[in-house]
């Protein structure tokens, strides 16, 4: 069914094959949102357990484990489906958010009558995530790398924080 996606902490560049930016929205959110995409499902939703699949689908969120590689901790998260638009991007500090704007009016509306729509175009989101973004002194454009590391009845991963290599002067 899955593919083995890791190999060993010793091959850094082959552990863990699924490698995510973080973006603002990453740390802005009690959450990690992960887009939709063929490699997300090919090497992390591929092996799940049928029940846990099963419950994604149905837009219910499922209990997993992040293994912290480099700190040696657990994490108990949620991982669940949610629509793109929940995702609204917060105003950044002292930028105040204009309620009557008509794009916002726009949204709800679209919101509300094309739910089925909107639900077309989703993202996965891991959460709580802002405790892992404070302990580990997370910042914009670190690369966080996952890997599937679970069982038939356990859902766990691995997460690795890639540091970038340091050129020698």
């Amino acid at each position: 069914k899955g593919k083995k996606v890791c190999s060993s902490v010793a091959e850094p560049s082959s552990f863990c094959p699924f490698r995510l930016k973080l973006t603002t929205d990453n740390l802005r959110w009690n959450s990690l949102k992960i887009p939709s995409s063929k490699e997300f499902e090919d090497q992390i939703l591929a092996n799940l357990n049928e029940p846990s699949l099963k419950a994604l689908d149905g837009w219910s969120p499922i209990e997993i484990l992040f293994f912290d590689v480099d700190t040696q901790e657990i994490y108990k998260l949620n991982l669940a489906k949610k629509e793109a638009f929940w995702f609204e991007p917060m105003p950044d500090v002292g930028q105040k958010k204009d309620k009557s704007s008509p794009n916002n009016a726009a949204m709800i509306v679209q919101s509300s009558c094309d739910v089925e729509m909107a639900r077309k175009e989703f993202v996965y989101s891991v959460e709580p995530f802002r405790h892992i973004v404070k302990k580990r002194d997370l910042s914009y454009n670190n690369e966080i790398a996952l890997c599937w590391a679970g069982s038939k009845t356990i859902n766990k991963f691995y997460l690795s924080v890639l540091h970038p290599r340091r050129l020698d002067l």
